[in-house]
């Protein structure tokens, strides 16, 4: 373990709303309003709660093994064999998990901007931006982090009070009138939306004060969820249920409504995307460095380094298996969701089970 990287807890409340808080909030509203119609919010918040015990099982499984970093850590509770299983199905997850992002945000940028421009540039020209501050240390990946997360706040913040003035809260309600039946396909189908704080993993070794992890990891899980509900709050005011159905992006799309006062701005597709692009930044950027260390771990070299650039062509041909955004975001994100559950809840729960038991054991 680097005993050199040092973050604190408000980095890792940090971590956890960059890593979280991607491409998928743009379509959250309009995903969970075609399972949920106005009940929608109900599924954001069951997600936000199921992803509690397992942030706790991952917080409690660093504890147990003070001083020692993620690899030492799954070696120790499941054995040499077990554990590089599981770190070859992380790195196959987070491999996608890239690909997905940024063929995602390859096709925004696409309508929203660069109508004409390929999106394999597009991908290209960001695994190579995301790829300086993957070859840094855990430090620049939280003090980067830092800087996003206001970034996302305040867009937030400037999404709900743009556009209250010429909301129609009628379109809120009903907001109990729940199908029950469909709950489960609506927390399925945004269930990746709450990926990423499994790399908690990595980071919270580092923390200095170990004692207050779960305290700011658990505050970043809530500000997720808050930044998720007034989106779909937002959006559903703006659109009604009907047409928020209809919309692809509808994160993207309210905006494109706003007047602002004085008009000293014409459009403000450009600003917007320049600004997610930046928050999409501190969600690809900790992934590749995740995929680097396990690659150094798994053939013993001595920095990460070495394996970003590798990594780089096999995240883009895989952003490209898709043909068209249906494709994208029925199929690709469906494979996407089974690795999640593998990475998430099952891999968390395998190794804090195994790590208690071996810790239960020593003490006896």
């Amino acid at each position: 373990m680097d005993k050199k990287n040092k973050i604190s807890g408000e980095q890792i409340k940090a971590l956890v709303i960059t890593i979280i808080i991607g491409v998928s909030i743009l379509s959250l509203p309009s995903t969970t309003a075609m399972k949920l119609d106005n009940s929608g919010w109900i599924a954001i918040v069951i997600c936000a709660l199921v992803t509690i015990p397992f942030m706790v099982m991952i917080d409690k499984t660093v504890k147990l093994y003070p001083g020692k970093d993620f690899f030492e850590i799954i070696k120790e509770a499941l054995g040499p064999i077990i554990s590089k299983i599981f770190l070859i199905v992380f790195l196959v997850y987070l491999m996608f998990f890239l690909a997905y992002m940024h063929r995602s945000i390859a096709e925004i940028i696409r309508v929203y901007l660069l109508e004409t421009t390929p999106a394999e540039i597009i991908i290209i020209t960001m695994l190579l931006s995301i790829s300086y501050i993957a070859r840094g240390g855990i430090e620049d990946i939280a003090r980067m982090a830092l800087i996003i997360y206001p970034i996302i706040i305040g867009f937030t913040i400037f999404q709900l009070l743009v556009n209250l003035p010429n909301a129609d809260l009628t379109n809120i309600f009903p907001l109990f009138n729940v199908n029950f039946k469909a709950i489960p396909k609506s927390v399925w189908s945004i269930f990746f939306s709450f990926a990423g704080y499994e790399l908690l993993y990595f980071f919270l070794p580092y923390v200095e004060n170990k004692q207050e992890t779960l305290k700011y990891s658990l505050k970043g899980m809530l500000l997720v969820a808050v930044v998720y509900l007034i989106m779909f709050f937002v959006t559903l005011s703006q659109f009604g249920i009907k047409q928020l159905k209809r919309e692809i992006w509808p994160g993207l799309a309210v905006i494109r409504g706003v007047d602002l006062p004085g008009y000293f701005l014409e459009n403000l597709d450009g600003i917007v995307m320049a600004t997610w692009i930046m928050v999409i930044f501190g969600t690809v950027a900790p992934a590749l460095y995740a995929s680097g260390v396990i690659l150094s771990d798994l053939f013993k070299t001595k920095t990460h380094k070495i394996f970003i650039f590798p990594i780089l062509p096999i995240v883009y041909i895989i952003s490209l298996v898709p043909d068209n955004l249906f494709q994208l975001y029925e199929g690709f994100q469906n494979i996407l969701n089974y690795f999640a559950i593998v990475s998430i809840i099952i891999m968390p729960t395998v190794i804090f089970i195994a790590a208690y038991v071996k810790k239960g054991r020593k003490k006896a």
